[in-house]
């Protein structure tokens, strides 16, 4: 699973400064889980109020569902461009096997 550190910008309106919050693009975790995760590294020192609550949820509705949508489409793309590849050069099975068994771990994604 693909781990990303997403910065939380800072904001008047939610008074935290910029941290960052770990998440992961590909997880099932949703707004809730984010909520929790920037509840947690506020503390309870420094709890959000109801508007900061509402202010946070927004702004993962705004900005991080579109992204996970992104990525799962790039997702998407990268398989298809791979076995357009694939077919172009002519691989067979056991080639296409072969050449994941020894891809570098810098490949984008796994095969499916």
């Amino acid at each position: 699973m693909q781990q990303q550190d997403q910065r939380v910008p800072a904001r008047s309106d939610s008074g935290f400064s910029e941290r960052r919050v770990h998440f992961s693009t590909r997880s099932t975790r949703g707004k809730s889980a984010f909520v929790a995760e920037v509840k947690r590294i506020r503390g309870q020192k420094n709890p959000l109020s109801s508007a900061g609550l509402k202010s946070l949820r927004d702004e993962y509705t705004r900005t991080i569902e579109p992204a996970r949508d992104q990525a799962r489409e790039a997702l998407l793309l990268e398989h298809r461009l791979s076995d357009l590849v694939n077919e172009a050069y002519g691989l067979t099975p056991d080639e296409v096997a072969l050449l994941w068994q020894t891809a570098p771990p810098r490949m984008p994604f796994s095969p499916a």
